[in-house]
């Protein structure tokens, strides 16, 4: 039997704590048991590794990342899809840091365990890429972008600056340099629609 969405739930959070105050080989199937009371037994039936519950544990929190991203879908009059661009990427930025202490452990664990990285590029990059995809695209439907554009190219470039950013954030670079971030979403999503808006 599954475990109940309600033990889910508890398990994942359980998880992302442990993630992010442990190193992945030092969390243990009794480590997430105690903190989170479902069963081991139950968690492995469910779950068969550690490896699956961190998957687990991403695609939930990119899929929070994408339900607070996409609720900005709403242009008030007046508004361009420059002004969508920038709240789409604000957005996105206060979702990650909200996920700082578990991002900085999980990008550490990337450059030590390829299989954490691949784990970490398939769900926050390529997912994420697909994000700003299906928003240009919607974009292209109703005719703010021109259709020639190379969505994947222009969503891959905005979602790399962003991933900067987090990077320099968790690294510590906020304690080394003030970054005026309003004055960077605004050139970066300028540069991603020059050329590319319907005049």
């Amino acid at each position: 039997m599954a475990l109940t969405p309600e033990q889910q739930t508890r398990v994942l959070d359980t998880a992302i704590d442990l993630f992010a105050k442990k190193n992945l080989d030092d969390i243990t199937l009794d480590h997430v048991t105690k903190a989170s009371g479902v069963s081991a037994f139950d968690i492995v039936r469910h779950y068969h590794s550690k490896e699956n519950i961190l998957a687990a544990v991403l695609e939930r929190e990119l899929e929070l990342m994408s339900s607070a991203a996409l609720a900005t879908d709403l242009r008030m009059p007046g508004e361009t899809i420059n002004d969508e661009l920038q709240l789409l990427a604000r957005v996105i930025l206060e979702e990650h840091r909200r996920r700082l202490p578990f991002l900085g452990k999980l990008l550490v664990e990337s450059l030590n365990n390829p299989n954490v990285g691949a784990l970490f590029y398939k769900t926050f990059i390529v997912q994420g890429r697909l994000l700003f995809t299906q928003f240009l695209k919607s974009r292209q439907e109703v005719g703010d972008v021109r259709d020639v554009l190379d969505t994947e190219v222009a969503a891959a470039m905005f979602l790399s600056f962003l991933t900067s950013v987090v990077v320099g954030e968790v690294s510590g670079g906020a304690k080394v340099e003030t970054i005026d971030e309003e004055r960077v979403i605004t050139q970066m999503s300028d540069i991603l629609l020059h050329g590319i808006r319907k005049r």
